[in-house]
């Protein structure tokens, strides 16, 4: 692999204190795919394996991908009886910060731990600003490429149009929603 697609959220931007980005800005970034859901029917979803898989990262849609690979970190919690976990996941050319939900019965899945294997879908989000209460995540380097922006605001005449630019000016997003496409940097670090 050698671009990625992700979601630049109003928050992240917000925290990096809106800086110009720029076609060929190089920034290290975090991917995270959010919470997903032990069920296969769910929209953001992961099952955990306990045979090898293939470490893979597959786009699928904008921002959106199918993933494997196995758990290298895991943090596993008991937040109002339900059980959560937070994990790295080595999904080969880049690694995957995922928050797993817990099964019906409030317990993870048997074997939501480090050496398992994980198998998902999600929408990915870059976090170029640490803001984690557990601090699992592994940071690698990109360099821009392009910006896709959806305008969202009410109101606008140009509401749910999608613009492509190679540069993202210094103002809060607000409800637009940003894709920032990029080239991974030669060595993951």
């Amino acid at each position: 692999m050698s671009e990625i697609v992700f979601e630049l959220s109003a928050s992240q931007y917000e925290l990096m204190g809106y800086p110009i980005l720029r076609q060929g800005h190089s920034l290290d970034l975090i991917l995270d795919a959010g919470l997903l859901f032990p069920e296969v029917d769910a929209p953001n979803w992961y099952q955990v394996r306990p045979e090898p898989v293939t470490p893979c990262l597959s786009h699928v849609a904008r921002g959106r991908y199918a993933f494997a690979g196995q758990i290298q970190e895991a943090e596993l919690e008991k937040v109002d009886g339900e059980e959560e976990a937070i994990l790295l996941v080595d999904c080969g050319d880049v690694p995957v910060r995922v928050a797993c939900s817990a099964q019906a019965d409030g317990a993870l899945p048997w074997g939501t731990w480090e050496t398992r294997y994980l198998t998902g879908f999600a929408p990915l989000q870059g976090i170029v600003e640490d803001d984690f209460r557990i601090p699992i995540g592994q940071s690698f380097g990109i360099i821009i490429w392009n910006f896709h922006r959806l305008i969202l605001k009410p109101g606008d005449p140009l509401f749910g149009q999608w613009f492509e630019s190679d540069e993202l000016l210094p103002s809060p997003i607000g409800f637009d929603r940003i894709f920032v496409t990029a080239r991974l940097h030669r060595q993951v670090v």
